[in-house]
């Protein structure tokens, strides 16, 4: 046995650990339960999650293979009913699909803003895509004159 004074901090946490689960990193809980446990049929081979556990005891039924318990918050360590549901394959795709489109749109919607603002660094309009230079102002009017001049000229309102 292994003195209490030279412990690593991993032997430390194995005998604080309650007999009968193991975690999965951040992870819930896995909980292992004897084949005379009301639950059992819920588990596989004997083991299961926490939150699968905490759900059917409070429906007072064993889960199906098509119920899956979500944690609506996120968070591993907060097991209380209310933060449990039970939602069945369908509708878990659907919210996992929905989360993974809306972090896809906030990525599309950051690289717009980083691209936007390197548009405008580099002078030109968003909105218009134009380079907003006076000299390029100018030029663009003195261009429009003498096209309206020559066509003027063409048309022979005006003597040279």
């Amino acid at each position: 046995m292994v003195e209490v004074d030279k412990m690593t901090d991993k032997d430390k946490k194995e005998l604080n650990r309650p007999p009968g689960y193991y975690s999965k990193g951040e992870r819930s809980r896995v909980i292992r339960v004897n084949k005379d446990h009301p639950y059992y049929r819920t588990s596989n081979k004997g083991n299961i999650s926490e939150p699968r556990l905490i759900m059917a005891e409070h429906l007072g039924r064993n889960l199906t293979n098509d119920d899956i318990v979500y944690i609506k918050d996120g968070d591993h360590s907060n097991m209380s009913v209310d933060n449990l549901v039970v939602l069945t394959k369908r509708e878990y795709h659907n919210i996992q699909t929905c989360a993974r489109l809306e972090r896809a749109v906030e990525r599309i919607n950051s690289k717009i803003s980083v691209y936007k603002q390197r548009i405008i660094d580099s002078g030109i309009d968003p909105v218009t895509l134009t380079k907003d230079n006076p000299d390029a102002r100018y030029r663009e009017v003195d261009r429009d004159r003498e096209a309206y001049d020559r066509s003027r000229r063409y048309r022979g309102e005006v003597e040279e």
